[in-house]
């Protein structure tokens, strides 16, 4: 993770500077986030780059990758149309998946799968205002420990501190999406019909909604990985001005 803002922040100066020269521009980067922690803030105001901007570069940073994440998937097939997001069907009827459609239950639950990413998509789409919320909240001290942290710091971060809140925003979403599709219905109603041929399978009384949240959640987090790692692979794909800003400003 470190090495991913680092890039961010110095992507100018690595156009600039050959692998030989790689230790200087790391000393230089090193002194200017020194200031974030009291160590180099003289420094960092030399280059025209005050603390409150590199934490700004920082969360622009965030914000565009987490934007991304909500606009890919809080769309028609955002989860649906992807087979690595596809919510599957719960993990007991995933398993018996062949003997229930021998048994004639393929098209209910081809239905209740679709269902399922459907509502998924739909509370996704109604997650950038927490995510926002959550990342304007990052204070300096936040965004250093991202700076100095692991490759999955920024989405740990948001996950650890919008993901309760984005699980309550979710479920009455899903709630309201799979009632009226009739997925629980559905669900209930595969449930009751499998139990004489499944009545060793265990998660039988799995709930459901419950489930397409954590799995919505978790196809949203991994989005936001993805872009972070996109912008860890290339700082310049990090697009918000004021990260711009901070990149051109630390190329002087």
């Amino acid at each position: 993770m470190r090495r991913v803002f680092i890039g961010l922040i110095t992507v100018s100066a690595l156009w600039a500077t050959t692998a030989a020269s790689a230790q200087n521009w790391g000393d230089r980067v090193k002194q200017m986030v020194g200031g974030m922690n009291g160590q180099a803030s003289a420094d960092a105001s030399a280059r025209g780059l005050p603390q409150s901007e590199v934490a700004a570069g920082l969360k622009a940073a965030l914000a565009d990758g987490a934007s991304a994440a909500v606009t890919q998937l809080g769309q028609t097939d955002g989860f649906w149309g992807d087979a690595a997001l596809r919510i599957a069907l719960p993990g007991w009827m995933g398993r018996a998946s062949s003997m229930l459609r021998t048994a004639g239950y393929g098209d209910q639950m081809d239905a209740l799968q679709l269902s399922m990413n459907r509502a998924a998509e739909q509370a996704t789409a109604e997650a950038g205002p927490i995510v926002r919320e959550t990342i304007n909240q990052m204070s300096m001290a936040d965004a250093y420990r991202i700076l100095q942290g692991s490759d999955t710091a920024a989405t740990d971060y948001l996950r650890e501190h919008s993901g309760d809140q984005l699980a309550s925003r979710f479920q009455p979403i899903i709630e309201r999406t799979t009632a009226e599709s009739q997925a629980v219905a559905r669900y209930e109603a595969l449930t009751s019909q499998a139990k004489p041929m499944l009545k060793f399978v265990p998660g039988l009384n799995l709930d459901l909604n419950d489930y397409v949240t954590q799995q919505a959640l978790d196809g949203l987090f991994a989005v936001i990985g993805q872009q972070e790692a996109r912008i860890r692979a290339n700082p310049a794909a990090a697009g918000s001005a004021i990260a711009r800003k901070v990149f051109s400003t630390t190329s002087n």
